[in-house]
């Protein structure tokens, strides 16, 4: 045994010995890269290794193709459409009623339409609220209502075997609901406890505050969902007689996408909803907001806040406003985008904030501009001056050539991607249909994006951007910057309230003072 171990430690020496024997010499050690190269960023670079001097372009954008859509209206007045894509057997089907968004509510009960769509799908007439879960759930489907401001909308989404019964359950819900008293209460409760948090927190208080600023009394300033006093309010007289009035099929829009023909679209469209009865109800045109003129600063107090909510910005435009899209590519370049202006400067050069973001929501007949961002107590002044002179500096300078190809890119690119599902074809054939738009929007929209100019940037910056009129809230420790502000914006109308005196229904946004007790006359 000793005799054969020391043999296999002789055998593999000599292994060892022949394999070093035959391994290469070493290889010379990596050189730094030359100048240019060092330039480019890619530093040590092994030999035979060539760097080129730069990324390769990109290619040209491929076609894209969004197809029209196949219509008819039956007799009730429901507009269907159509889209046809046999790709996945799957039917995307949305349901738009124009005449039932939250504008509809009345000043002293927002909150109504919210509530009547949250309930549709909680109970008919002959389904339980669990009884319609279970049925959608079943065939691995999805059924949905939701208030908007401008329209609601019913959501289906099933795979294309279970579309009748998919359709069974949406029309039931839209045609026959309930209103159960006790599915009511629970919704009650759930939105009370919602608000409860909501009004605690400063985030939400300052976007709905800044609402109610720049809208003034038109009813998209107004809370959608209501306040805890309107919630407490609510009764089932209110969401039936809403129902009844506002539902209606020839205020309504219908859109299906996926692997459903135009035949076979229209023929359940007739089965399921064509005994919808027509009503005569045109959904009533809000009075247009009254534009801001100077600058309005709203001071909501939270002595204990360690961060403080900022709000900027002002009336802007409707959906259907030709100016949409070139506004678009401006607010890409200005705020849409993590690498926007107002981001750059506030978040990546002056670490004033995690994020700073701007945006146009266009409504049907209103829309605003707004910057939302938030940063330390002590650094209020600093972020607030910089979002006021970066809206300054868009509405009076130049974009730069690389600002433009970097948002028309963009905004061109990720459209075709944003609109290969069924639902969002659905979405989109709906959102043409009910603004107003050309027939072609979709299908020559990122032509449309790529054909803005800077000279049309400029021009939407002007007249869409001013720093001189404002609306900014400002929620946090308000002691901690009140002084301050007043001295970098002396010519501002200041408002401030305590944050729990907010009341979003007041036309001063402040609650009544409470009633002193008269003593009685002795």
């Amino acid at each position: 045994m000793k005799q054969q171990g020391m043999h296999l430690l002789a055998v593999l020496a000599l292994a060892a010995t022949s394999t070093l024997a035959q391994q290469p010499a070493p290889q010379p050690a990596a050189q730094p890269a030359s100048a240019p190269e060092q330039k480019n960023g890619t530093g040590i670079v092994p030999p035979g290794v060539k760097l080129v001097s730069e990324m390769p372009g990109a290619g040209a954008p491929r076609p894209f193709h969004f197809p029209d859509a196949a219509t008819k209206t039956l007799a009730n007045g429901l507009r269907v459409f159509v889209i046809t894509d046999h790709s996945e057997p799957a039917v995307a089907a949305r349901l738009l009623v124009l005449s039932a968004g939250s504008i509809q509510d009345s000043a002293e009960m927002p909150g109504v339409a919210q509530m009547t769509a949250n309930l549709l799908t909680q109970g008919t007439e002959k389904r339980t609220a669990r009884e319609i879960a279970e049925a959608i759930d079943f065939v691995g489907g999805s059924l949905e209502a939701s208030a908007g401001d401008d329209a609601t909308t019913v959501t289906l989404n099933v795979v294309k075997k279970d579309l009748p019964d998919g359709l069974d359950l949406m029309s039931d819900v839209v045609l026959h609901p309930a209103f159960r008293a006790e599915e009511l209460e629970r919704q009650r409760q759930q939105l009370l406890s919602n608000l409860t948090m909501e009004y605690s927190d400063p985030e939400y208080l300052a976007s709905a505050v800044f609402s109610r600023a720049l809208y003034g009394s038109s009813p998209y300033g107004r809370p959608a969902e209501g306040t805890p006093e309107t919630a407490r309010k609510l009764t089932r007289e209110q969401l039936v007689k809403f129902h009844d009035a506002s539902y209606a099929p020839n205020q309504s829009l219908l859109a299906f996408a996926g692997d459903i023909t135009p035949e076979e679209a229209f023929a359940a469209a007739e089965k399921y909803f064509g005994a919808w009865p027509k009503l005569g109800v045109t959904p009533a045109e809000p009075p247009a907001p009254a534009p801001l003129h100077g600058v309005h600063i709203w001071l909501i107090d939270k002595p204990d806040a360690v961060q403080t909510q900022i709000r900027a910005g002002k009336l802007g435009i409707r959906r259907a406003d030709p100016d949409f899209i070139p506004v678009t590519v401006m607010n890409r370049i200005f705020g849409g985008g993590y690498n926007s202006r107002l981001n750059t400067e506030v978040r990546i050069k002056k670490g004033l904030t995690y994020g700073a973001f701007s945006s146009f929501n266009a409504h049907r007949y209103a829309g605003s501009f707004a910057v939302s961002t938030f940063t330390r107590t002590a650094a209020t002044l600093e972020a607030t001056q910089l979002v006021v002179n970066l809206i300054a500096r868009m509405s009076t300078g130049e974009v730069t050539p690389q600002e433009m190809d970097v948002a028309r890119d963009y905004l061109a690119g990720v459209y075709p991607i944003q609109s290969e599902r069924p639902e969002r074809v659905a979405d989109r054939v709906l959102t043409v249909a009910a603004f107003d738009l050309p027939a072609d929007y979709n299908r020559t929209y990122p032509d449309r994006i790529r054909s803005v100019t800077p000279a049309q940037v400029r021009a939407m910056a002007q007249q869409h951007l001013s720093a001189s009129d404002l609306d900014l809230v400002l929620t946090g420790n308000v002691a901690a910057f009140r002084d301050a502000l007043h001295k970098a914006f002396p010519t501002a109308q200041y408002d401030e309230i305590p944050f729990g005196q907010v009341d979003l229904l007041a036309p001063s946004l402040r609650k009544p003072a409470p009633k002193t007790a008269v003593p009685p006359a002795k």
